[in-house]
């Protein structure tokens, strides 16, 4: 029998060890009878034999007997996801619960067609023959329409998207949330590009580019990341005096600032407080186009470090501009 196993299935493999023992006795005596020899040529060279001879006994004895002396590995658990609930008002949270999600899915069929919600993963969650899924965008239509976007293999993008009953639909976030998301019979957009600019009014609410020159203004409610870049640069180039980007309940206004610089200003509305803050930012035009784009992918950084809340002065401001009206209007 040239193996043995123990009760956990681990081998000892007879062979291996026993030439191994074999080869390094051997080379012992070999360097023994060498180094009695050193001062005749003969006494080097079985130094030198009987030295590698050792080496291959003990790596035939290491072989023989591993599998009994090695320690058995934890498997690594898989790296657990976080949700980042964006809810009809434009909210971020990271508490994401079943109950939550039934309070947007209720708060979607009383405002249809005209509010959106969106969950993030991080990190995507890998699904077969999908891919990785990253971000769930939901609205609401005769049915509760799911959008799944989905990191590919060759580092692109797929989209998917299925309508359900709102039951259907509480079955099927309460699948999510367990970790076995189903996505049976959902339908892929053939071209992503193409959902971004006709079918984007649909998934994410209210989105508009408003391109504003020295006595005119131009809006656009299908566009493409593309048109927001190159946008973008016309403002730095003063071929534009501003840009706005109107994106669910948050706009940004970019105007020019100094050569090759810009001036961002981060509009959020909460609806059901009715009140807005007011973020400033200076940058390059290369990171206003991150920054813009990496909103509209629903990857936008959550930190706000670089960000200067300026609420205050633009309410100042606008109560500044009311006493003039005021004014105004008494004297007419």
């Amino acid at each position: 029998m040239r193996e043995k196993c123990d009760k956990r299935g681990r081998r000892l493999r007879v062979i291996p060890l026993i030439l191994g023992i074999y080869g390094a006795f051997l080379g012992l005596g070999l360097m023994v009878m060498g180094l009695a020899q050193m001062k005749e040529g003969i006494g080097i060279v079985r130094l030198v034999l009987g030295l590698g001879m050792v080496c291959f006994g003990v790596y035939g004895i290491w072989d023989g007997v591993r599998d009994l002396v090695k320690t058995d590995k934890k498997p690594e658990n898989p790296p657990v996801s976080q949700f980042i609930l964006t809810d009809v008002f434009g909210k971020k949270s990271s508490h994401v619960t079943m109950e939550r999600l039934q309070e947007q899915i209720k708060s979607l069929m009383e405002n249809e067609g005209e509010r959106s919600f969106q969950i993030q993963i991080l990190p995507p969650i890998p699904v077969q023959e999908r891919g990785a899924l990253k971000r769930i965008a939901c609205i609401y239509q005769e049915k509760i329409t799911f959008v799944a976007f989905f990191e590919v293999a060759d580092g692109g993008n797929d989209t998917c998207h299925k309508g359900l009953e709102p039951d259907k639909a509480e079955e099927w976030f309460r699948r999510f949330l367990s970790g076995s998301p189903d996505f049976t019979g959902w339908e892929s957009f053939e071209d992503q590009e193409f959902f971004t600019q006709k079918e984007g009014v649909r998934a994410f609410g209210h989105q508009l580019l408003v391109i504003y020159g020295e006595s005119w203004h131009d809006e656009h409610k299908f566009f493409t990341a593309g048109d927001l870049e190159l946008a973008v640069e016309g403002v730095c180039d003063g071929k534009y005096q501003k840009v706005v980007l109107e994106w669910g309940n948050v706009a940004f206004d970019i105007f020019p600032r100094g050569e090759r610089e810009l001036m961002v200003i981060w509009r959020t509305h909460n609806e059901e407080g009715g009140d807005s803050r007011f973020w400033a930012r200076e940058g390059t035009v290369a990171q206003v186009k991150f920054w813009l784009i990496k909103y509209m992918d629903g990857d936008f950084l959550e930190e706000m470090s670089g960000w200067t809340d300026i609420t205050a002065q633009v309410e100042q401001e606008w109560k500044k501009v009311e006493k003039k009206l005021r004014k105004a209007g008494r004297k007419q």
